[in-house]
């Protein structure tokens, strides 16, 4: 099963993440999350490959986790239909390097990383890094007969009924396996008293973004994910809208798996990488001492998109770092603000935007 960690800060108790099969476990309050185990996919072996058919060997289990992998590291939803990725798919035994039962139901199948990498770059397809934006998740719950309430990250309410706890638990764990199959790091409010006091059920179901903005910034989260759940006889049927970066997006789709789905597919396109090796000249202010350097320095040497890190020049403050890197400028722009170490800052006068020229303020 994958696992997120945090970027660059000190953890601070108050967030609960769904990571895989575990929620609540505390992290850091910052922005960004790095996706541990990427390249490890958990096979229910009960699982259907297709309608009416689970899988039946070992050879159709590693193909049914590829198919997985490739969609969590492309970004592709579709990925395992995708006629560039169908030799990867039929050869995925070439590309285990560990395979084992977790029980008699659950299959755990990790992959090599640089090969398939590599395999993606020959066939110029996408590449989906570890650093990801994080998502926190504000769902207004509308459960018929004047239960409403808010999802939260474990039961925050005692004086629901037990049919709305027990709908809750089933969310979280719906949210969890989606989270775990698209890489998707995804946060849950705790619902405690500052939550109540800040947002109410109201707000999320009318869409009052200043409101659910506000509420969101103690999580520090790269976006927030809202949404209007009204459970009826007929199944459960969710209004999506995305908050970032101060914009509103409204997603398609009604159901828990079509929100999660649109919010990779919008972070894939985003953070992506696809093409050649390009050079960047990336400009750190604020470099104050040796210990500044340092952690510039391994930040950057951390970043999975980096095919090389070299220090160009060190004057007055200013570092000055050549790295090359897969992809458009713009991707690795926007990788960097997901860390909270450096804060985007205006180029020097007479500096192009597209000159392949980025420059940051280190964060103190």
């Amino acid at each position: 099963m994958i696992r997120f960690k945090q970027m660059d800060r000190v953890a601070r108790a108050g967030l609960v993440t769904v990571v895989a099969a575990v929620i609540g476990f505390s992290c850091a309050g910052l922005s960004a999350a790095i996706v541990e185990n990427l390249y490890t996919v958990t096979v229910t072996r009960s699982l259907e490959l297709a309608p009416g058919q689970v899988p039946r060997t070992r050879a159709d289990e590693t193909r049914f986790a590829m198919g997985q992998l490739l969609s969590r590291v492309t970004g592709r939803l579709d990925a395992a239909l995708e006629p560039a990725l169908a030799d990867l798919l039929q050869n995925a035994g070439d590309f285990v390097v560990q395979i084992g039962a977790v029980d008699i139901e659950t299959l755990l199948v990790t992959f090599d990383e640089r090969a398939i990498k590599a395999a993606l770059v020959a066939l110029n397809q996408p590449i989906w890094g570890p650093e990801r934006p994080l998502t926190l998740l504000w769902l207004a719950i509308d459960a018929g007969q004047g239960e409403r309430g808010i999802l939260s990250a474990g039961e925050a309410f005692t004086d629901m009924s037990p049919e709305f706890l027990e709908l809750q638990a089933r969310f979280r764990e719906e949210l969890t396996t989606v989270a775990e199959e698209r890489g998707l790091p995804l946060s849950l409010p705790l619902m405690d008293l500052q939550d109540m006091s800040a947002l109410s059920f109201i707000d999320i179901w009318g869409g009052f973004t200043q409101q659910v903005d506000q509420a969101s910034i103690r999580y520090g989260a790269d976006a927030v994910l809202s949404g209007s759940a009204r459970v009826t006889g007929s199944g459960v049927h969710i209004q999506w809208r995305l908050l970032k970066d101060g914009k509103q997006f409204a997603l398609n789709g009604t159901s828990m798996r079509d929100g999660l789905d649109r919010v990779a597919d919008f972070y894939a396109a985003e953070f992506s990488t696809f093409g050649g090796i390009s050079a960047t000249l990336i400009t750190v202010l604020g470099v104050e001492t040796l210990d500044d350097y340092g952690r510039v320095m391994r930040y950057l040497e951390s970043l999975s998109m980096l095919e090389s890190v070299g220090t160009e020049e060190f004057v007055d403050g200013a570092l000055s770092i050549r790295v090359r890197a897969r992809g458009r400028t713009a991707v690795l722009e926007r990788v960097l603000q997901l860390s909270t170490i450096l804060t985007p800052t205006a180029g020097p006068l007479g500096q192009a935007a597209n000159d392949n020229q980025l420059t940051f303020t280190l964060t103190h």
